[in-house]
């Protein structure tokens, strides 16, 4: 049985949708919006934005909420224009007891894709705990 999440896991969330982007989407940059303690810049209503080697684009929007942030998110979302080339998502952080052992959590991705102005729920993807430390930049 899913679990409700902080607001706490928030950055949690957004560091873990970073690595989303590079190991599951194949994107060879990222960029994360912009907070700090007084101020929040997004993109494009997105938390992440991470470029494909073929130059598309994939923008996250990543909740730790339930099932009315997702609702929101997704209207916030619709309202803005997309290129069809590129790619929307919306990912839901989940958690779950661990089945093995009950004292361990599990982390899932609820995936959501915004394609042809329709929303389609993709697989879950598990989300591993390095996931939640800081996406290692390369140095140029």
């Amino acid at each position: 049985m899913p679990k409700k999440n902080a607001k706490s896991k928030r950055a949690d969330a957004e560091r873990a949708a970073e690595w989303y982007a590079h190991e599951i989407e194949g994107c060879v940059h990222t960029i994360r919006a912009v907070r700090t303690k007084w101020q929040y810049q997004d993109l494009f209503g997105c938390d992440v934005l991470g470029k494909r080697p073929d130059g598309t684009y994939l923008w996250i929007q990543v909740t730790a909420g339930g099932a009315e942030a997702v609702r929101r998110r997704k209207r916030k979302l619709e309202e803005y224009p997309w290129c069809g080339a590129d790619t929307i998502l919306l990912l839901q952080l989940v958690q779950t007891d661990d089945p093995s052992d009950s004292r361990k959590k599990l982390w899932w991705f609820r995936v959501y894709d915004y394609a042809d102005g329709q929303w389609v729920m993709r697989d879950a993807v598990q989300v591993p705990k390095k996931w939640f430390r800081a996406y290692p930049k390369k140095r140029v």
